[in-house]
């Protein structure tokens, strides 16, 4: 499938405004998103916990959400376990300002969490990966014009 003019709604998309997982456990992930990276709470509820990232375009605010592994997805079909064999999700990536990068690096290491860090020359990137209690990837990269 493709739109006849895939360019004109390219140039309209502001930025990211949501990331849902799929979530388990959700007491625990709560916690980590809240206590451990220290997002603000916006919603929660016994089947979805919404999280703010950033301020976004037009009063839309930039959000992770956490939906229970029960929830319908947006075309009504029932989730099926988290398994590979059910998504493509491979890591999801937070921006973050070069002089946090060090600080984040080393909160993460006091927190004893599990990390790789990576250049990537192409684009003047470096990040930081770690995972959450699920084992989903969240990169914290930032932009920097010195690599």
């Amino acid at each position: 499938m493709q739109f006849e003019n895939k360019e004109m709604i390219g140039n309209k998309i502001k930025g990211l405004g949501e990331i849902v997982l799929r979530v388990n456990d959700m007491e625990l992930m709560k916690n980590f998103y809240l206590k451990t990276i220290g997002f603000e709470l916006m919603y929660e509820s016994e089947n979805y916990t919404f999280f703010k990232i950033s301020d976004g375009v037009g009063g839309h605010t930039q959000t992770l959400a956490l939906f229970a592994k029960n929830n319908l997805t947006a075309f009504n079909e029932e989730l099926k376990a988290i398994i590979s064999e059910n998504t493509t999700l491979h890591h999801f990536a937070l921006e973050i300002e070069k002089l946090d990068y060090e600080e984040i690096l080393i909160l993460v290491k006091k927190s004893k969490i599990e990390y790789v860090t990576e250049i990537f020359e192409w684009v003047k990137w470096k990040s930081i990966f770690i995972k959450d209690p699920e084992s989903n990837i969240v990169e914290f990269v930032c932009y920097d014009p010195e690599i």
